[in-house]
């Protein structure tokens, strides 16, 4: 039997796995290390350098997305504050999981389906910037504050994640045009880094689960409910809502998530038992795209 095509998917549950069982490695998404932010940016990178600058081309499916995106924490929020008004961690976990961007480790997925590196790319960043934007009208709303902390850290990740990686990668291209002939490789290096990163964001949810352990059992199955909604509603509407060609990278743009994002948002504004919403969120879509890497394999065969 041929386990090539085990490979991949085992480099993504193998890792969630891992990080579940050790959340002492948590310690490694958070301050001075912030491995998975500065991983995110290495992958970005490694795949806009594998582009033209030409090929960020925005289209129809980009629009749409966003204003799902926005849809789809909004809809929830506002369903549970009015039939389950008495417990607002449903309503804060589910607008929290439902509202986060596009991952830029959606565009590695796309790249590993052999899809569309550029429209993925494009769509990550339409995704970021416009939820940004939303979010500085959304949360006052939902929280009922907002300083400039959030408004500044909002910025230096747009910065930081987005564009840095995005000028980098064509200055390299120019003086490095050589380096193309690499890209396979560089495919691969980005599998490697995604799987050490799933093994932290794996540790940080162990560690944020433990935490809310005390809470009470159906609450938790409720808040699992939430995140498995969204998340197939995410996928599914993201497949059916684009042309044809753009299906497979619609999907991915919609339901995989920013989760370095996703976790400073309901950490800093809804700590708690909400958080375990996006943490349960964060596990679904990567056992997903374990499931399409693994089908991919399989077809090739």
């Amino acid at each position: 039997m041929n386990m090539k095509k085990f490979i991949r998917p085992a480099m993504l549950v193998v890792p969630l796995a891992a990080g579940w069982c050790v959340p002492q490695a948590g310690v490694l998404g958070t301050e001075p290390y912030n491995f998975i932010r500065w991983a995110l940016i290495v992958m970005l990178f490694l795949n806009v350098l594998q582009i033209n600058i030409s090929d960020l081309k925005p289209r129809l499916e980009h629009f749409w997305l966003v204003a799902v995106n926005i849809f789809m924490g909004v809809i929830p929020y506002l369903l549970f504050k009015y039939f389950c008004p008495s417990v607002q961690e449903f309503a804060d976990g589910a607008f929290f999981a439902g509202i986060a961007p596009t991952a830029v480790s959606s565009a590695v997925v796309v790249s590993l389906l052999n899809g569309n590196v550029g429209f993925a790319v494009t769509g990550f960043i339409f995704s970021n910037v416009g939820i940004c934007l939303a979010l500085l009208g959304l949360l006052p709303w939902v929280t009922g504050n907002l300083n400039m902390k959030f408004f500044f850290t909002v910025l230096y990740t747009l910065s930081v994640v987005i564009l840095c990686p995005l000028v980098c990668a064509q200055l390299t291209r120019r003086i490095f045009p050589g380096i193309l002939k690499y890209s396979a490789k560089l495919k691969e290096v980005t599998l490697i880094l995604w799987s050490l990163t799933l093994f932290v964001i794996a540790a940080v949810a162990r560690k944020s689960f433990d935490a809310n352990v005390e809470a009470s059992g159906w609450m938790i199955w409720v808040l699992f409910g939430i995140a498995f909604v969204i998340c197939t509603l995410n996928f599914s509407l993201g497949y059916w809502l684009s042309r044809r060609k753009y299906r497979r990278e619609s999907s991915q743009m919609l339901g995989q998530k920013n989760t370095t994002f996703a976790m400073f948002l309901v950490m800093e504004y809804a700590p708690g038992i909400a958080s375990l919403a996006t943490i349960f969120y964060v596990l679904f879509h990567n056992l997903w795209n374990s499931i399409q890497l693994m089908c991919s394999s399989a077809r090739k065969k």
